[in-house]
């Protein structure tokens, strides 16, 4: 169903599930994709309808990653059922990210990103920013995530880092997406980690995918101011006289240089309730870089609507999808503070 919640000018927010919305859109609409899925079992975004239970009790999947991956099965049920860690309340949800076991979450991503395909033109890119956790179990028997089938169950022992944006894109790989970028988002002022025997964790993945060689990518939009500690002329270079080297020179370009795949953009807190937004600068490198003007920008989990800003600050026209009404209010109210003092667009409620 594609319930339409906001609709102005270069600006269309639907309301309800990804796959859902995306299945009523027309096929190759749109031009770029800028999105980051829910990360698995990290949070819950409470978007759940509880069945049965108590009606008093503030229900909850756990407060933990554990806790929230963890599905209950009682024996005389054929389906895993998600339920409350107080009162057994049955959750009914569409929320990505609470799946009960990895393989189910990579699989709704393939669904998610399927249905891009269809939606991206011939040379359309498709950017999916991916976060990486550690395995967590009540035990030390090397299985990592309880489930109720144990061939989907993951030999992986606890502590373990789990690899989880790889193993999605090697698995959107085999449906025939071409990998073209595997980029690191370094975070220079990422949260302060308690863990004492490990590394803190400082980067996320973001990775660029595409339908075809060919693509609408252009770096040039996007240069990295060149190093001012010596003459332009100076910072030619040359294969050398050395065998089977590059015999031609190569010059920068004087407006910048490629600026690689490890990107480095401080996080930039929301105060309002959406927990996990990513900055401003991560969807505008792709955009300016992988959009053509007047293109059509589509991100299935819009959440706080900050592709949405990268997109109006870039004069894309832009669609974000989200389950939570009060993250569209939060992203229209983004959008609007963001306009010029003499735009058109009407008033927020």
């Amino acid at each position: 169903m594609n319930n339409i919640y906001y609709h102005y000018g270069a600006t269309k927010l639907h309301l309800g599930d990804a796959l859902d919305v995306m299945g009523s859109l027309p096929k190759a609409s749109v031009d770029c994709v800028v999105t980051s899925p829910p990360h698995w079992g990290l949070r819950d975004y409470g978007t759940a309808k509880w069945i049965g239970g108590n009606l008093d009790c503030h229900h909850t999947l756990g407060t933990t990653p554990h806790q929230r991956r963890t599905a209950y099965m009682r024996h005389s049920e054929k389906e895993i059922l998600r339920r409350c860690r107080k009162c057994q309340a049955i959750a009914h949800d569409q929320q990505y990210g609470l799946e009960p076991t990895l393989d189910a979450y990579i699989t709704r991503i393939r669904h998610v990103c399927h249905e891009i395909k269809r939606l991206l033109t011939p040379q359309g890119t498709c950017w999916i920013n991916l976060r990486d956790s550690y395995s967590y179990h009540r035990n030390g028997t090397g299985r990592a995530i309880p489930a109720s089938d144990d061939k989907t169950a993951l030999n992986l022992q606890h502590k373990s880092l789990m690899g989880i944006p790889w193993r999605v894109a090697l698995e959107l790989q085999n449906d025939g997406w071409i990998i073209r970028n595997a980029i690191v988002w370094h975070k220079p002022n990422a949260a302060p980690d308690p863990a004492r025997d490990r590394f803190s964790n400082r980067y996320e993945m973001l990775f660029l995918l595409t339908k075809q060689p060919q693509c609408h990518l252009d770096s040039s939009r996007v240069l990295d101011p060149l190093s001012q500690s010596r003459p332009h002329y100076r910072k030619n270079h040359y294969g050398g006289k050395k065998l089977h080297t590059v015999k031609t020179p190569w010059s920068p370009d004087s407006k910048g240089k490629n600026p690689g795949d490890v990107w480095s953009m401080s996080t930039r807190p929301l105060a309002e309730a959406h927990c996990a937004p990513f900055p401003v600068d991560l969807p505008y490198r792709c955009i300016a870089s992988g959009c053509p003007s007047n293109g059509l920008v589509l991100d299935p989990f819009s959440g706080a609507g900050t592709t949405g800003l990268a997109a109006h600050r870039l004069g894309r026209r832009y669609q974000g999808i989200d389950l939570r009404a009060d993250y569209h209010d939060i992203a229209l109210r983004r959008l609007h503070e963001d306009q010029p003092p003499d735009s058109d667009l009407p008033a927020l409620a």
